[in-house]
């Protein structure tokens, strides 16, 4: 403790090298935790779990070279024939597939009123295979009865007031007791829906989306010519699966197969753009950290080649090596100690900026508190081999121009 006060008195004496160094690590510190929280957000939807079997399943689009009113019956017997293929093990027709980029969504609310808005979610719709197929778990409520399933041509028809939610969606409805959502009147573009069961997670069509979590399933599907379908194949026969449903539906005139691709295939291409993100954050990151040690380490070795002298007379005054280490050690710790304090406010003011423009979320007080540490870390890394070899000079080489 007796080092303080000399110190200090030392860095108001040179005040401008520690001065520049401190906004130095102040800047790099605001930048870093905002950078690394992005980088670790991306990381965590990276890995996020879509709810489905993705190791089975694939998808395509297909048309109805009928006429509009033959529709229903050509789309259903494409369903069964597929799925009484021996590589499929069920089948469904559906709007959009997850992560895919493409889809619609809508906006729910708690009344009439545009002012009720509770969220946006993505918006399914499928047949009766839905869930099965893609593997979807129900953890409240059920699935839909057959009566309330339905194919609309061109929306001619009335749609079932039924939906399902995820359990994301269940939070935003009932945010205290999210179960109870199961029963509840939700609308959409005015029109009232009563949620009849809660998936355990069914992740939107838009990968960056930050409410990609919640999403709502209807029990129809609007029909146009052109459809999408996902297929669930039998464990190992994926690859055999898309090329029997491509042979078997190509059998028919004027039908065309095409967008055939697996869903992992779809994953790594909707979070390709997030995975530039990363790998660009990731880096911003360690040029970042490397910024700071260079110079930490240029300050510590500019000032102790200063003090070349000064250390070498008090070495031979009976200073220790250890005290002269302790010494420099320090003083370096209390100038990025007070970098990184500054830095932690001004990376504070810019989060709120952030979340104000952005909607992102708060930066947790973890990354604070392991960014402070590793800062240290990073500095002590610089400093102490040029402090170690500064205090093994003998005093009479440092001395010898006195």
């Amino acid at each position: 403790m007796k080092d303080f006060n000399p110190i200090f008195k030392t860095l108001w004496k040179n005040k401008t090298g520690p001065f520049l160094l401190i906004v130095q690590i102040a800047v790099a510190f605001t930048i870093l935790i905002n950078v690394s929280f992005m980088a670790s957000s991306k990381l965590h939807e990276l890995t996020e779990l879509s709810g489905l079997d993705e190791e089975v399943l694939f998808s395509f689009r297909s048309n109805l070279p009928v006429e509009p009113e033959d529709y229903v019956a050509l789309l259903q017997q494409d369903l069964a024939d597929i799925k009484n293929l021996n590589s499929v093990e069920s089948i469904t027709v559906t709007n959009s597939v997850p992560l895919s980029g493409w889809g619609v969504f809508y906006s729910l609310n708690a009344s009439e009123d545009p002012d009720s808005y509770i969220a946006q979610a993505g918006a399914y719709a499928g047949s009766r295979d839905y869930i099965s197929t893609l593997g979807l778990e129900i953890i409240m409520g059920r699935w839909f009865e057959e009566s309330e399933m339905e194919f609309t041509v061109n929306g001619n028809s009335d749609r079932s007031n039924s939906i399902l939610v995820t359990k994301a969606m269940a939070e935003r409805v009932a945010p205290n007791d999210w179960p109870t959502a199961v029963g509840k009147a939700v609308y959409i573009n005015g029109r009232a829906y009563q949620i009849i069961g809660v998936i355990d997670r069914l992740i939107a069509p838009w990968a960056e989306w930050q409410g990609n979590e919640r999403s709502v399933v209807f029990p129809n599907y609007i029909m146009a010519g052109e459809n999408i379908f996902m297929v669930r194949a039998k464990p190992g026969q994926l690859e055999q699966a898309m090329v029997d449903v491509k042979a078997l539906l190509m059998q028919q005139p004027s039908k065309f197969v095409t967008d055939l691709h697996t869903f992992q295939y779809t994953r790594e291409t909707g979070f390709k753009a997030m995975k530039s993100s990363l790998i660009i954050l990731s880096s911003v990151t360690i040029a970042l950290i490397m910024l700071t040690m260079l110079g930490v380490f240029g300050q510590a070795r500019f000032t102790l080649m200063k003090r070349r002298r000064q250390i070498g007379t008090r070495r031979a005054l009976g200073a220790s090596k250890f005290h002269i280490m302790r010494f420099h050690i320090l003083e370096s710790l209390i100038v990025v100690g007070i970098g990184i304090l500054l830095g932690s406010l001004c990376a504070m003011i810019v989060n709120v900026k952030l979340i104000e423009l952005f909607r992102q979320d708060a930066v947790p007080y973890e990354y604070f508190m392991y960014g402070g540490i590793g800062v240290c870390v990073a500095s002590l890394i610089a400093v102490i081999p040029t402090v170690y070899n500064t205090a093994n000079t003998s005093p009479a080489i440092a001395t010898r121009s006195v």
